[in-house]
């Protein structure tokens, strides 16, 4: 996994494109408008200057962190991405037309994942085709700063999927706990 897309820049998904490319991975952060998007990065920009103030990070830092996240107004600029995370808000309908516009424009090896926290990762999953690469990251708040994420298959998630979206979040500096495929 060498680029990932954000679908949603509110607090949870600018934090978690902000830990992603923390650690050096490119980022496109999407949202409904280009002007969502940036509020999403503009919203990073804060958090990672108050680092500079904390003496957390240097501004050279901060400048190639901010240079990896790319602000998107479209899920069809997540096309060439090897990992889709979603957080949007809680709507399962809404969900899955997003998951099937993805499985739509994303290349058919693209890793699908929902941050849900109130649906079943099958629920989300359901009438996209290749529901086997559709997974659950689920990461707690801030996900910039909170080390835990669960990694959640359903019972038709590839193990091969799951084993490489487990490895991706050990390498951005996560702490992965397998999870089943649970609301809540």
């Amino acid at each position: 996994i060498t680029k990932v897309a954000l679908i949603g820049a509110g607090n949870m998904g600018s934090g978690i494109a902000q830990k992603i490319a923390t650690e050096g991975v490119p980022v496109v952060l999407v949202d409904a408008s280009l002007e969502r998007a940036q509020a999403g990065k503009d919203r990073i920009s804060a958090l990672l200057e108050e680092g500079v103030t904390r003496k957390i990070f240097r501004p050279e830092q901060v400048a190639a962190i901010l240079e990896r996240i790319t602000p998107a107004g479209s899920p069809e600029e997540a096309a060439d991405v090897d990992l889709v995370i979603e957080a949007i808000f809680e709507d399962l309908e809404i969900k899955r037309s997003l998951f099937k516009k993805l499985s739509e424009v994303c290349r058919p090896d693209t890793i699908l994942a929902t941050n849900t926290s109130s649906f079943l990762v099958e629920d989300i999953a359901e009438g996209i085709p290749n529901p086997e690469r559709m997974i659950g990251l689920h990461f707690f708040y801030h996900p910039a700063k909170n080390r835990l994420v669960e990694v959640i298959g359903h019972k038709g998630s590839s193990q091969a999927v799951l084993k490489a979206a487990w490895a991706f979040q050990e390498r951005v500096g996560k702490t992965p706990i397998a999870s089943a495929d649970a609301p809540g």
